[in-house]
């Protein structure tokens, strides 16, 4: 078990001859050893033969530099041309003046509505006209009548 405790030095050429002899008998019985070797021993080789490349780093500096990263405002405003924006802005502007000046939808319920005949009833004189009215609905249209008549 000492003996593997020195793999890295051997790895790292630190042993003398006579210790990097006893470790290399070692190794030919230590099963994890030669394991722990022959991985090693790949990855250096995959090392080797990759191909390396210097960092260019002015190039990645000017890259970096004059590349544009727009901001939201300069992105909407690309966007937003002068002539579109124009004119849905002037469209918007007229649907809202459309929606200002239509009348208010007020809606009253019939009993309100039966109620404010009544009351116009009550200040209409009532003459000859009303004898022919036999119920309710034929008095709300005589007195839709008079009340427009009027």
């Amino acid at each position: 078990m000492r003996t593997c405790k020195v793999f890295d030095r051997y790895r790292d050429g630190e042993l003398d001859a006579a210790e990097r002899k006893e470790f290399e008998r070692h190794l030919a019985s230590c099963r994890e050893c030669r394991e722990k070797a022959a991985l090693l021993n790949n990855m250096v080789g995959a090392l080797r033969r990759e191909e390396v490349r210097p960092l260019d780093l002015a190039e990645r500096i000017a890259r970096r530099a004059f590349s544009t990263n727009a901001s939201w405002d300069a992105l909407v405003a690309s966007y937003l041309r002068p002539g579109p924006a124009f004119a849905f802005l002037t469209l918007l502007l007229v649907l809202f003046s459309f929606l200002w000046v239509l009348p208010q939808n007020r809606s009253i319920d019939a009993y309100t509505e039966y109620q404010q005949l009544m009351d116009e009833a009550e200040a209409i004189s009532l003459d000859a006209s009303i004898t022919e009215i036999n119920n309710d609905s034929e008095l709300i249209l005589w007195l839709e009548r008079e009340v427009h008549s009027r």
